[in-house]
């Protein structure tokens, strides 16, 4: 905090001296501080010997430092001379000044800690501490300034003041002006921290719930958000360059929007329209005028407008959006509409009173003033945006609760799903006298719909059976479940393939609520007597002598569709070497990244290949749906009965 000991250093026209100078008459100080704001010579220009002491600048023009005004884009010397009491000692100079925007010399010497420095260090006004020598009663303190666009482009002034003290006083001031720089700045700072914590909260739900991509993208915000806002602070303050915030934070305004649009659409269940596409694909407009800002081609008032304009639309029609999504039954969407309104409004309206500051106009410039709350100072948006994930961090926490019980039971529906599955398929394929079998499946989701079976009969023949049930998941494999159920109570009949779907037909009408099963019931009996009949599954391939070809197979309808179906029996007889190659639809319909089929010309070319190898070129070329090969050889041996 300041001095309470300030003696009033009057400032007097010296005699004429040699150089007709001008000087602060400081002799009778003896405690406090001194302001050294008035008396200034100045002149435009960037030459380095006007820091020399003994310079005439007498006909510079008299300005007092704290009455310039904003920095203008220029090279300028300001000059003054001060004289203190004889004796002094352990004086001390404060410079509280755009930090890289001017050079410091005392008596003609540079100070090393007050320097010139290129465009992307420079900073706000901050203090500067130079220590006086003891044995030099005056002094003339010479400050060249060079004021870039990256430093104009905020209004700042280039100095807030300069004073003159003990170390003692001079280090109190210097206390105060960093406390008023920091105290407003320091909860900003910390609310967007929380921001960008709350966003890497949300990609751990995002982790864990892969499937929810809103979660993502609402990570992605918050930290986006949280950056933004903490570099613009944080370079108002002086804690980082300037830099920081016109070439990152301020672009990041527009990709938080972009993304603010992704996270709302996701989070409704939406896709995102082309209207939309386009007003994202004109938010990144606004770069080029932010680098026409920086190379000083457009005002930076005119900038100003342009960005609250830019992001108003996003922070006006999603509330709408969610508003009529909710109407129509998306309740989620209600739980979104305040909290979507506060971040993106708030900048808006902030943009708007920053233009209203920086022209002049003056009746909008409460937009960016801070709300005193108790003893602080808070931003608007930044209040806007604690709020925002408070109230967002409710929603997705309700959202992520309901998806995680959601989850728990697919989980356990999935685990039943599995002791299903194990049903679907024999576990181990049974040794079938006279004849050699194989089988390959791969169902295209965790719970597949197909399913195929070798059963025997009474008499000592074998049912082999391949089946495809209509969709696919858990509904598709508890409908294959009600079919093999039927079958080994049928198997224990002594009935043909046609008997067999007949039967296996009139109990999935009555039992299986909806969907439809095709189906392939092949008898095998000894000597190579085979029986087949199908019910609107894809007929078989006959491979003799490694030629393969599709076999002629009355089809009947698929089962569960109509009790009343009819289904005919075909007697075929194999050779020694003969095989029977019995497939699902899934090798057909096979698709490759281009969306072309595998198609029927392809399987009937590797038809006479094994299940294994069948099933394994037609999931090189894009499985889409549940994959299952039986082939059956006849080897020649005969089976009893």
């Amino acid at each position: 905090m300041l001095c309470a000991l300030f003696l009033l250093a009057a400032l007097a026209l010296l005699s004429a001296t040699s150089s007709a100078q001008q000087a602060v008459d400081a002799s009778r100080w003896s405690a406090g501080t001194v302001d050294l704001n008035d008396g200034w010579r100045t002149h435009a220009g960037d030459d380095p010997t006007w820091a020399q002491p003994g310079l005439d600048d007498s006909s510079w023009a008299k300005v007092n430092l704290d009455e310039l005004g904003a920095a203008q884009t220029e090279s300028r010397w300001f000059r003054l001379q001060v004289k203190l009491p004889h004796g002094h000692m352990h004086e001390h100079l404060l410079v509280v000044g755009g930090e890289g925007v001017y050079e410091a010399f005392v008596n003609g010497k540079a100070v090393e800690d007050a320097q010139l420095e290129p465009w992307f260090a420079l900073k706000r006004p901050v203090e500067e501490v130079i220590p006086l020598r003891d044995d030099e009663d005056s002094f003339t303190l010479a400050l060249r300034t060079r004021a870039t666009r990256m430093y104009t482009i905020w209004h700042l002034p280039l100095f807030l003041t300069v004073a003159v003290g003990s170390a003692d006083a001079i280090d109190n001031e210097r206390i105060s002006f960093e406390s008023q720089r920091l105290y407003a700045a320091i909860p900003s700072i910390l609310i967007n921290l929380v921001v960008v914590v709350a966003g890497i909260g949300a990609f751990a739900l995002y982790r864990s719930q892969r499937g929810h991509r809103e979660y993502l993208w609402l990570g992605l915000y918050l930290v986006l958000l949280g950056i933004s806002n903490g570099l613009l602070y944080s370079s108002a303050a002086g804690v980082l360059s300037l830099a920081w915030n016109n070439w990152l934070a301020d672009p990041l305004i527009y990709l938080f929007t972009i993304v603010q649009i992704e996270f709302t659409f996701c989070f409704a269940g939406r896709k995102v329209s082309r209207l939309w596409r386009s007003y994202q694909g004109l938010l990144l407009a606004p770069f080029i005028p932010h680098v026409l800002v920086a190379m000083d081609r457009m005002s930076t008032s005119a900038y100003v407008v342009l960005e609250a304009a830019s992001v108003l639309p996003a922070a006006i029609l999603l509330p709408v959006l969610l508003l009529i999504w909710y109407r129509r039954g998306n309740r989620e969407a209600g739980w979104l509409i305040v909290p979507s309104l506060l971040p993106a409004a708030t900048s808006a309206l902030y943009d708007l009173g920053t233009a209203s500051i920086i022209t002049g106009w003056s009746k909008l410039d409460f937009l960016a003033d801070p709300l005193q709350i108790g003893p602080v100072p808070l931003q608007v948006s930044d209040l806007a945006d604690f709020l925002f994930v408070v109230a967002i961090g409710f929603v997705m926490f309700f959202r992520f609760t309901r998806v995680s019980r959601e989850q728990s039971r697919v989980a356990a529906e999935l685990e039943a799903a599995r002791e299903i599955q194990q049903r679907l398929v024999p576990a181990q394929l049974p040794e079938v006298p006279g004849y050699l079998l194989e089988a390959a499946y791969f169902p295209a989701q965790e719970v597949g719909g197909d399913f195929y079976q070798i059963l025997e009969q009474p008499d000592g023949a074998r049912l082999v059976v391949v089946g495809d049930v209509s969709g696919k998941g858990l509904k598709a494999a508890m409908t294959s479940t009600l079919a093999l159920g039927a079958l080994h109570a049928l198997s224990r009949e002594a009935l043909g393939p046609a008997a067999v779907l007949t039967r296996l037909n009139r109990q999935l009408v009555e039992t299986a609520e909806g969907g439809f099963v095709t189906c392939v019931c092949l008898r095998l009996q000894s000597g190579g007597a085979l029986t087949l009949a199908s019910a609107g599954h894809l007929a078989p391939y006959r491979n003799r002598k490694e030629m393969s070809q599709e076999m002629t197979v009355d089809q009947g309808l698929p089962l569960g569709i109509v009790a009343a179906a009819a289904y005919a029996d075909a007697s075929i007889h194999l050779a020694p070497g003969d095989r029977l190659t019995l497939m699902s639809d899934g090798v057909v319909e096979a698709r490759d990244a281009r969306g072309a089929l595998f198609g029927f010309e392809r399987t009937q070319a590797i038809a006479s290949r094994t299940a294994e190898a069948i099933a394994a070129e037609a999931r090189q070329f894009g499985q889409e749906d549940d994959i299952t090969v039986v082939t059956v050889e006849r080897q020649g041996s005969p089976i009893g009965h």
